[in-house]
């Protein structure tokens, strides 16, 4: 009866039993046995592990596909592998089948919250740490928020031909240093400007102003850069001191400030406005100091729900 043997068993009955001479030494029970122990141990032989040191093998093992049933071919670690030429864990079995890179899992990865894993991003502790983001950051006209439902910031390419992108907010934006609260830009002023009469007229500083015209004595045109106003339905205040220079604190000398024709619509002439200045006799003067600030709605801008006009 065959016997499952080891490898270096089944080799010293050889030697012993099948002596090297043609002296009628061997029977037919010597070779019968040793052939019928090699076939039964052949399996155990190779799982053994006799070739992890006596016999590895050293050409590739495959696995053929049977060409009549179309299947088969698969190996069967049911134990796991070992890579011992692994430069990390060599001696570490690897019990859990890969399952291809279409089925990894990211938060099933080793080692995602130890330290600081991803440098090619900004640090998740949310400090620098020596490493502030560089380059440019395209987001690609999505929403910043923390409910993620297209709502926070969001930046969109400016109008062509505009250095620049556009910042749209869906909120309120709160100031924590005092909790004051801005929930619309109408409160902006959309224009000023500040001058001194004279001929020719000397800036003092402006904002969306294209021009500055004296007229005559008293009167200035001012026009608006295009695109700062939806119509000329804006409110604009003026002031006037006609004083240049003063010693004290309460000198002045009051001009009564007049907007007059509004005109221009943005498409064949810019929208502008008269600034003329009188005296309190009703005679235009030139003011030393002449201010002017204008509120309104930009293109296709909306103000909510009109007031009740009694």
């Amino acid at each position: 009866m065959a016997t499952i043997r080891s490898s270096g068993t089944i080799l010293g009955n050889i030697e012993s039993r099948l002596a090297d001479n043609n002296a009628g030494e061997i029977s037919a029970a010597d070779v019968r046995d040793n052939m019928a122990d090699t076939l039964v141990s052949i399996n155990q032989i190779v799982a053994s592990g006799d070739t992890d040191t006596k016999w590895p093998f050293v050409f590739d093992v495959r696995a053929q596909v049977d060409s009549i049933a179309g299947s088969g071919g698969t190996f069967i670690a049911e134990s796991g592998i070992m890579f011992p030429n692994s430069p990390v864990n060599s001696s570490e079995r690897q019990v859990e089948p890969f399952l291809g890179v279409g089925n990894l899992q990211h938060n099933d990865l080793g080692g995602l919250t130890n330290g600081d894993p991803h440098t090619q991003y900004v640090s998740i502790s949310g400090i620098k740490s020596g490493r502030s983001m560089t380059g440019n950051l395209a987001m690609d006209d999505n929403w910043i928020g923390s409910e993620g439902n297209d709502q926070g910031l969001k930046f969109s390419p400016a109008t062509t031909g505009v250095l620049g992108d556009d910042i749209e907010v869906s909120g309120t934006f709160i100031f924590r240093k005092d909790n004051s609260k801005m929930d619309s830009a109408h409160g902006v002023a959309k224009a000023w400007l500040s001058f001194t009469a004279g001929e020719p007229p000397t800036l003092r500083g402006y904002h969306n102003i294209n021009a500055l015209e004296r007229i005559e004595s008293g009167v200035y045109k001012v026009t608006f850069t295009s695109g700062t106003f939806l119509n000329n339905n804006y409110a604009a205040i003026g002031i006037s001191n006609g004083l240049a220079s003063s010693g004290t604190y309460d000198a002045m000398e009051s001009n009564s400030v007049g907007i007059t024709l509004r005109e221009g619509d943005d498409s064949t002439t810019l929208r502008s406005l008269h600034f003329k200045t009188e005296q309190d006799d009703g005679d235009a003067v030139e003011g030393a100091f002449n201010d002017l600030v204008v509120y309104g709605y930009s293109p296709g801008s909306t103000s909510g729900t009109p007031p009740t006009v009694s």
